[in-house]
Parts: C-alpha cells; structure tokens; sequence
C-alpha cells in the first residue's frame, strides 16, 4: 500500500497494473493534497470550497496533479476560546475586568497570581493520598502569566484586599525577596 501511494505521490503509477490500485492510489492522493490544499489558504477556505463545489471543475492542486470532481475534504472550523479585555465598554468607556481571571486566579499582595492545580477534582478513586494533597495546594504563575493577568483586570482587582480570616494572609508579604521588602534590613 505504502509503494502505491508513494508511486502515486511522485506521478510514476499512471500505468494501469489494476482499476483497484489505482482507484485507491488517486482517492488517497486526491484527499492528502486537497487537504493540504484547503489547510494552505487559511482564510480564504471557505471561499475556495465554494468553487470548488460550483461544478464539474478540474482543480490543479499544489502537487500540480489535476482532480476532476472530487469533492473537497470539508474543513473543521475550529473554534479558539477567546477572553479579550474590553477597553472601553459602551456604556462609560471604561476598560473592564475579564470575570474568568477573578474566578480562576488569586491575586496576593506583592504582586504575583496564585491558582490551583488542575484535575484537583477528577477522578479521586484512583490517586494516592500524597497526589492528593498536592492537588490541594496552590502555585505560583510565571512572571509573564503574571503580567498578562494584570492587565486583564482592572485598578479595583489589583489594589490589596482585606478580608476577616483570610487564609492567604501570611502569604500576603514577600520580606526576603529585596525588591518587594517592606521592613528593612536590620
């Protein structure tokens, strides 16, 4: 199979050994390079589906190799999550908090972001007690996550909240780290 496709690939199977072959050497030929044909556009795929579903066309795909009525592999349209930062809202103008940050992150005092890990609630059955408990605890985000975040919550989010009991409180000041030292050095 993998010499009739490669044959195929560079033009040499034209001669007809059997129907069969070559039937399963054009449909395999035809699909890669009209695949690779539609992934290449970008774009402009849609539009070149819809002509391509016009009629009866002959195509020249990228291998110079010439299809007649094939019908083009559909493309799945894929749908990236997106969670833009509206800079200015239509009712104020204001720039405005992306909500999945707030839910997700938790911001501590000196500046970095804090999350849990994931998977921290899957499938429990089957993971040792010491998995679990690292599961529980929380990370630190890189510097570039951290900054990415800033910037997508507002001034509100980024000032030091207090909060009665609050647990990260021991975690909310860095005193050995230079840079975010309150008290200084004796």
């Amino acid at each position: 199979m993998l010499r009739v496709v490669s044959a195929a690939l560079r033009g040499a199977a034209r001669a007809a050994n059997t129907n069969m072959t070559n039937s399963i050497a054009n449909f395999t030929y035809n699909s890669i390079t009209n695949y690779t044909q539609y992934r290449g556009f970008g774009a402009l795929s849609t539009i070149i589906q819809k002509w391509a579903t016009v009629g009866p066309v002959q195509h020249k795909t990228l291998l110079n190799h010439v299809t007649k009525n094939c019908p083009p592999m559909p493309v799945q349209p894929v749908n990236i999550p997106v969670r833009t930062v509206i800079k200015f809202s239509l009712t104020k103008g204001k720039r405005k908090t992306v909500k999945a940050v707030i839910k997700r992150f938790y911001r501590l005092n000196w500046g970095i972001w804090i999350r849990t890990k994931s998977g921290r609630h899957k499938h429990l059955w089957r993971k040792s007690a010491a998995r679990k408990k690292r599961l529980r605890e929380h990370v630190f985000v890189n510097a570039t996550q951290s900054s990415l975040l800033d910037k997508m919550v507002t001034k509100y989010w980024r000032r030091p909240r207090f909060y009665v009991d609050d647990p990260y409180n021991p975690y909310h000041n860095r005193e050995e780290f230079f840079i975010t030292r309150k008290k200084p050095l004796p």
